[in-house]
Formats: structure tokens, sequence, C-alpha cells
């Protein structure tokens, strides 16, 4: 599946580049054109981050609130099928963490099947887009020059999906696969072995494969 029917399926964004400090409230750039981009200059990184730099929070009412949204708990994700398909050839466009060490000593074309499975997500409460929306209209109303040539192409996310990773390969290159797997860190979390293939089913290790996002400037509590 490429990333824009990914979009059109789930109304999702694929993340490219994925890894565990992608939190909610983290700031998203240009995503309506090609990959989303995490850094952009002169903006911070986080939503959190524009109300620090606004001093309309304390460091420590700034901790608080990213230990707070950290540990926001993972529930089941709500899709129409229990598992994602990502199209083997856009494995490498992934940019997976872990993935890319497998593909210094495997080649990924060799992947038969590649899936995301026992999907769960991480959604922002109500009580935090009500407290974000209220520190957002201060900064509106007090800060909003700093900000508004910049922001209106700036996205937050909102949402964040999990899924274990699933690889099918033929059993021909099972020995080459594993060999691969010790120059990362994914653990084998399930093997299956079904004819002339072998599935394996790895952890997600707390990294997003996908993201809802909302235009900052029109974001309601």
């Amino acid at each position: 599946m490429e990333i824009k029917q990914f979009r059109k399926k789930y109304d999702l964004e694929l993340i490219s580049a994925s890894n565990a400090e992608i939190i909610l409230g983290r700031m998203v750039f240009d995503s309506l054109f090609g990959k989303p981009k995490f850094q952009h200059a002169g903006m911070p990184h986080h939503i959190f981050n524009a109300f620090l730099d606004a001093e309309l929070l304390l460091k420590k009412d700034w901790e608080d609130f990213y230990d707070e949204i950290r540990k926001t708990p993972l529930v089941e994700a709500h899709f129409a099928e229990s598992v994602v398909n990502v199209e083997t050839s856009m494995v490498t466009d992934l940019e997976y963490p872990e993935i890319g060490k497998l593909e210094n000593s495997f080649e990924l074309s060799k992947i038969r099947k590649f899936t995301f499975g026992d999907l769960q997500a991480r959604v922002m409460s109500s009580l935090m887009r009500v407290r974000i929306d209220d520190y957002l209209e201060q900064l509106k109303k007090n800060h909003w020059e700093d900000y508004d040539g910049k922001i209106r192409k700036v996205f937050m996310i909102t949402e964040l999906y999990y899924g274990s990773i699933k690889i099918v390969i033929e059993r021909e290159f099972k020995d080459s696969f594993e060999a691969g797997l010790k120059n990362t860190n994914l653990k084998v979390k399930n093997e299956i072995s079904s004819g002339k293939s072998v599935e394996y089913t790895f952890d997600h290790q707390d990294v997003p494969f996908a993201m809802r996002i909302e235009k900052v400037r029109t974001f309601n509590g």
C-alpha cells in the first residue's frame, strides 16, 4: 500500500521515518506534500515547547505535561481489518527502526509479506485537548505574531497507532534472514512455518507506524 492509498483508506498518515520519540502533541510540518517532516527551522518540536517558549508554562508544568502525555495508555485500535498490509516495495521507504539495520545483511526485496498486526493506539484525551486548546488561545492572543507566518501549515499529532511487525519469507532464506536479525535489536515474538514460508512476529517496541494529525491553527479542544 502506498502512502497516498493509506491516507485515503484509513484517514491517517503513514509515518515514513518513525521512532519511539514520536509522541502525542509532536509537531508535523508540510505533511500534505510528500513525507511528513518532524523538524522545521525556528519552530518547536512539540506543542508544549511552544507554550514554554512563550512563557505560558513554567518549566515544572512543562515537565508534568510532557510526562503525562508520554504515559497515555495503549488501547485497542479499531481498524476495519485486523492487520495493515504494506507493499513489500515500500518497506525500505518506511525507514522503520531496526528494519534498516536488517537491510545491511538481508535483501528486503526477498520479503514476501510485511504487515502490522495486533493493532493498538494512543489517543489524546478530551481533557488534554481542552488544556492544549486553552493554551493555544493564550498563544493566539498574546504571541501569535511570533508564529503566524509559520503555523499555517503546522499540524499536531493527536493519535498514534502501533502494531507488531509480521514478516513472511520463503523458507530457503531463513538462515540468511536470521543471520541478519543478529545485527538488529529485533526480538522474535513468534515464529510459524507453513509449507515453503515462514512468518516472524516482532514487538512494536513502542514505535508508531501511523498517526492522525490536526492543524494547529484550527485545533479545537
